[in-house]
């Protein structure tokens, strides 16, 4: 009776449950590899041409045979001999302030290095300046060696070949884990387009010191980026940026966020801000073009 009651008393009044929210993650963990790029002609159909031959045979009589030829079979054969393009798979751009929960950005970077080729996989890191150093450090003994499909893609394979002769900084596994040959991959200073057409299986990192810089430093890249992953605690300040690159969506302290709340209504070019399963939808005009803010609630808003 004593030891319950004294259970009773010691009893917390807050509980882990109380103050952890977690957050729905939406993410497809599966390995993906990237689509052949369709330039828009595509193949033919099975349209069938004859082709009639003639034979000698040894009675001096010529015989008539009419050979089926698949034009299908002709391109493919004739794209076999032509590089193969493959196209990029909805890339993101991530923004990391020394202000931003570091923790939880390097948790979806490095997910996106295991898995570069994967739907809106980070393609280009810019990192502000103060916390570089310790963000590359950490990155190496976190590093797994990557699936046998990704190390053996012919993109990155290509790419291991042209970093080779440029020579450039690289920020790759724990080299008694991970085989140099088989390692995720951080190059910095070094745009995508150095690298070849199409995704490269790395992840480009560039530096900044001022937000206005970070925003010159975007430029560099050329890829099609989908979205943008910004973190800094101080989310109002934030909205400059988002006014001055060209992405239509922003999540600001998330990555991985249902779209289906603000979809409709960034579709039907409608004002709307509200909060859903924990995240802050917003769709608003910013320069005369309509873009996407999503954040926790629980962000801290003022600066």
């Amino acid at each position: 009776m004593a030891e319950r009651a004294l259970q009773m008393v010691f009893k917390p009044i807050i509980t882990y449950d109380m103050v952890v929210h977690h957050l729905p993650y939406a993410r497809d963990d599966k390995i993906r590899l990237p689509d052949v790029w369709d330039d828009g002609k595509g193949l033919p159909g099975a349209t069938v041409k004859y082709e009639k031959k003639y034979t000698e045979q040894e009675d001096g009589q010529v015989e008539v045979k009419s050979e089926v030829i698949s034009e299908v079979e002709a391109v493919v054969a004739e794209t076999e001999v032509k590089e193969v393009k493959y196209a990029w798979n909805a890339p993101c751009l991530m923004i990391i302030f020394e202000d931003g929960d570091l923790n939880s950005a390097l948790h979806h970077l490095v997910c996106s290095l295991q898995n570069p080729f994967a739907l809106d996989a980070v393609a280009t890191v810019l990192v502000q300046e103060n916390i570089v150093e310790e963000l590359c450090n950490r990155i190496v003994d976190l590093l797994q060696p990557l699936d046998p499909r990704v190390a053996n893609h012919p993109n990155y394979l290509r790419t291991l070949s042209k970093l080779a002769l440029l020579k450039a900084k690289i920020v790759v596994g724990n080299p008694d884990n991970v085989p140099a040959n088989a390692s995720p991959m951080i190059v910095r200073d070094v745009p995508h387009h150095y690298l070849g057409v199409g995704p490269t299986g790395i992840v480009t990192m560039h530096i900044f010191r001022t937000p206005l810089e970070a925003t010159l430093v975007y430029h560099k890249e050329s890829l099609p980026i989908a979205s943008v992953s910004i973190w800094n605690e101080r989310v109002s300040s934030m909205y400059d940026l988002v006014a001055v690159i060209n992405v239509d969506t922003f999540k600001i302290n998330c990555f991985d966020v249902d779209m289906e709340p603000i979809k409709r209504t960034f579709e039907c070019r409608r004002h709307s801000a509200h909060m859903s399963r924990g995240y802050h939808y917003e769709s608003l005009l910013l320069n005369d073009r309509r873009k996407i803010v999503i954040f926790p609630v629980g962000s801290i808003y003022a600066n």
